[in-house]
């Protein structure tokens, strides 16, 4: 049996032992996702997005339990020790390999094992068909001989409770595992009795039944998902599995040296007092060092630090590999599950994160109200630039926001966002909009960037036009596969009022550019800019779509009620993982919208290093000057005459892009410059 990267908790088998071959021990993953990642389906209620290829075997509700139809397998499988060919399925939660067996489980759970529980049974009882969305439904994944057969309660809910939960039982071809699968949840306080019974005095049950709490969140995706692994055979001695090495993805090299540590999970019968620690970098010689002063408990998972930290001689990137030897003194029982590597980026230098919130909402949503008021007096409460959102409006409840677009319908489909309100915290928070606290976004304030990220955009409100100029410097060289995301926004909006009671909507999202998928960025290298010119063009006229059923179509309308109102927002983003790196919401700059002399402005030296020079030849009369960073603090200011050169000596600030900006004659020009070091 190999286990990689991934922390298992170990039970011990429960009441009378059975034979040899038929015995089961179970690991509770700690790590979020399917087992096997083969299933790779929303979760969504038949009828509102579940894959059409899943298979509906129950009615629902049932106000008493019953029975589905009986199921054949799609694959040999022996439970128990023995052949089973066919199953069926009780809408409280029970799956028996007995389909002769007549009465089904009631709605309420007990211990196991129980009378009322069939023979050759696998239970996640307490679930309950309570709503017309509750079906049980069945879908084979894989191909063989590796083949899972899924058995989903979708929807389900629970006697009494007005939430829903998504629960699956899993069997797989060859291995004869059976997981449960912890996928979907809104129920506060619930708890089930999950485990196997054999008979009525022989059950292999998870500690806490007939009340384990269930843990997934309402993440239609499985990046919430926990499960129990069942498997059949006889329990390890000793075996430390490894499950991943805990350190920081990016460090920077002056911060040196590094404590370098591992997740590990005993899943050995026997307590863990010692081990053999090991590491290595970049496959060189292994550092070892024993440790007798351990104490983890079989079923226990622990962190074990080497004693001998690690000093990285360059910036670059490591591959870092953690292994145990020896547990107790003895030979590991299986020491193919022992190791766990990472790579880790070393860096000179780090940039300050700007965490970016993707909120989900609806004026359609009454709960949506007041999650956006609490959520703009948290942003309200913010300095600005430390923290960026915006606002995808949704096709949902109902009819849905006049201002969904299929964009924001695509950046749902993403993160698998079902119910509003809801945020995203740069790709890697999942939850209620209105929950968002202090702790929260610190948490991801405080996770280091490698990319800075800054730029500006200007508005010619009669042409309906944007553009926008967008630097990226890495602060790392990196082959990662990464997105440009730009967004424009309307700062406020008032015209798609609807149901839930609001009357302004803000930071509403009108127009990705050039659509959802934004830009690649490719050859990503160390302090090496690159500039994006970027430009959109709204098409046609003023539109307001009835409702989200028919959308604005960009080719031929817009929803811009104001484009003097106008942001651009930007972020870095792997598609994949869907993490966000680092996000800016661009400064507005004025060059192209005044009417007088102030055009003629310009820089030079641009880039600059010491000093640049402000050509105000142009210009009559005094004006006044500011030179503004990113975050829109102003840096420098002062005064200065028309008809001369302006000298700014800029050799005390660090690399980046700035904005100078002139005013005079009621109008003013921002000119960008770039400061290189």
């Amino acid at each position: 049996m190999r286990l990689t990267l991934r922390s298992l908790a170990l039970a011990a088998l429960v009441l009378a032992a059975a034979p040899l071959s038929a015995q089961y021990y179970y690991l509770p993953s700690t790590v979020n996702g399917n087992p096997g990642g083969i299933n790779t389906d929303a979760e969504y209620p038949v009828g509102g997005g579940l894959a059409t290829s899943w298979t509906a075997i129950s009615t629902a509700p049932a106000a008493t339990p019953a029975w589905s139809s009986t199921q054949t397998l799609p694959f040999g499988f022996n439970f128990n020790g023995s052949a089973v060919t066919q199953y069926k399925v009780s809408t409280s939660g029970v799956l028996t390999f007995d389909v002769t067996a007549t009465t089904p489980p009631g709605y309420t759970k007990a211990a196991l094992p129980d009378a009322s529980i069939p023979n050759n049974s696998v239970c996640i009882w307490g679930l309950a068909s309570v709503g017309t969305n509750d079906l049980i439904v069945n879908k084979t994944f894989g191909t063989a001989p590796n083949r899972q057969h899924w058995v989903m309660f979708s929807s389900y809910g629970q006697v009494g409770s007005t939430c829903w939960t998504y629960w699956a039982i899993v069997l797989e071809e060859s291995t004869n595992k059976i997981y449960l699968v912890d996928q979907r949840n809104s129920c506060t306080g619930a708890t089930l009795s999950l485990g196997i019974q054999v008979n009525s005095t022989t059950a292999y049950s998870v500690a806490g039944s007939p009340s384990v709490a269930i843990q997934a969140g309402t993440d239609a995706t499985a990046a919430d998902n926990k499960y129990y692994e069942f498997i059949p055979g006889v329990q390890l001695q000793n075996n430390l599995i490894a499950n991943s090495v805990e350190v920081d993805d990016f460090l920077v090299l002056g911060q040196a040296p590094f404590t370098v540590k591992a997740e590990f999970l005993n899943g050995g019968s026997n307590a863990v007092t010692s081990a053999g620690l090991n590491y290595s970098v970049n496959g060189g010689a292994a550092v070892s060092a024993t440790v007798s002063t351990l104490n983890v408990a079989s079923a226990a998972t622990a962190t074990l630090t080497h004693p001998q930290a690690w000093t990285p001689t360059a910036v670059g990137t490591y591959t870092l590999k953690f292994w145990t030897s020896n547990p107790n003194g003895q030979a590991d029982s299986d020491p193919s599950n022992d190791t766990a590597t990472k790579q880790v980026v070393v860096v000179n230098s780090i940039a300050v994160r700007r965490p970016l919130i993707e909120v989900f909402s609806s004026s359609t949503c009454a709960p949506c109200a007041p999650a956006n008021t609490t959520f703009k007096n948290l942003m309200d409460a913010q300095t600005a630039g430390d923290y960026n959102y915006i606002k995808y409006q949704m096709s949902w409840p109902g009819t849905g926001d006049p201002y969904y677009t299929t964009e924001a319908g695509a950046k749902r489909q993403l993160y698998g966002v079902n119910s509003v309100p809801n945020a995203q915290i740069d790709g890697g928070w999942n939850g209620h909009a209105g929950q968002i606290t202090q702790p929260i976004l610190n948490q991801f304030k405080a996770v280091p960037s490698f990319m800075n990220l800054a730029g500006y955009f200007t508005v010619d409100a009669t042409a309906k036009k944007v553009d926008m100029v967008i630097n990226t410097t890495p602060l790392v060289s990196t082959s990662k596969a990464l997105s440009l995301q730009v967004a424009i926004y309307e700062k406020s909006t008032s015209q798609n009022v609807k149901s839930n009671g609001e009357t302004v909507f803000y930071h509403v999202m009108k127009k990705m550019v050039p659509d959802q998928n934004g830009t690649a960025l490719t050859n990503l290298t160390d302090g090496v800019m690159q500039t994006q010119n970027l430009s959109y063009t709204f098409n046609g006229a003023y539109t307001l779509p009835i409702n989200a059923t028919a959308p604005v179509n960009h080719a031929s309308a817009h929803t811009v009620e104001d484009f003097n109102d106008l942001g651009v927002m930007v972020w870095i983003q792997d598609m994949a993982t869907k993490e966000i790196y680092q996000s800016v919401d661009l400064t507005a700059s004025g060059v192209g919208m005044g009417e007088n002399g102030l055009r003629s402005v310009r820089l030079y030296p641009n880039p600059a290093s010491d000093l640049v020079r402000v050509d105000l030849r142009s210009v009559s009369g005094n004006c006044t000057y500011r030179l503004v960073n990113t975050l829109g603090q102003v840096v420098a200011a002062g005064t200065a005459e028309g008809g001369s050169e302006l000298v700014l000596h800029v050799g005390q600030w660090t690399s980046g892009l700035y904005l100078v900006q002139v005013e005079a004659e009621g109008s003013l020009q921002t000119v960008p410059l770039q400061i290189v070091r």
